[in-house]
């Protein structure tokens, strides 16, 4: 079973990550690591940051896909 530590952890070693990414890096649920990641958030851990700057460091003017990903990106809360 993945822990909050772990999943805020993984966040910390990406630096900005979304929640498929650490799905995929634990096999776990999208659901139940999206749920992770709204309570680190709640708890002040993560924070959400502006979609127009995706993992691929563009906006998404200039994104190559054509639909919009709403895609939700999170990081560590700077201390």
């Amino acid at each position: 079973m993945i822990s909050l530590l772990q999943v805020r952890d993984m966040v910390a070693l990406y630096g900005r990550t979304d929640a498929y990414q650490i799905s995929q890096k634990f096999s776990a649920s999208l659901p139940m690591i999206e749920a992770m990641l709204d309570k680190l958030t709640a708890m002040g851990k993560l924070e959400q940051i502006d979609q127009s700057s995706c993992l691929t460091g563009h906006s998404c003017k200039l994104c190559p896909e054509i639909k919009k990903c709403n895609l939700k990106i999170y990081q560590v809360t700077p201390v």
